[in-house]
């Protein structure tokens, strides 16, 4: 499994980046062709409650699946990201 974790304008304690590492894992059940997946966990600059961001992109050949969540937490922003991705995978399952 190849599972890239990135974080963006601050550094993440590790037990964030494992929880981004296991929640990624679980991706490879949805496809059977997937290459990758990478996460890049961002802390946007506003002053809003909401400004950790997740951007998870699925690899899989001739479609990338990508969701961009912003939430109150870092957690709560890959478990969106992951369930909107969940959904576009099952999409793109149906069609091949």
């Amino acid at each position: 499994m190849n599972i890239q974790v990135n974080d963006v304008n601050f550094n993440a304690e590790e037990h964030l980046v494992e929880f981004a590492r296991k929640k990624a894992e679980k991706m490879y059940q949805l496809h059977d062709g997937i290459l990758g997946v990478e996460v890049n966990m961002r802390l946007e600059n506003n002053k809003e409650v909401e400004n950790k961001t997740a951007e998870i992109r699925v690899l899989v050949p001739g479609n990338d699946v990508f969701a961009k969540k912003t939430e109150k937490t870092f957690e709560a922003a890959i478990d969106a990201s992951i369930l909107a991705l969940k959904k576009q995978m099952e999409k793109l399952k149906s069609r091949s």
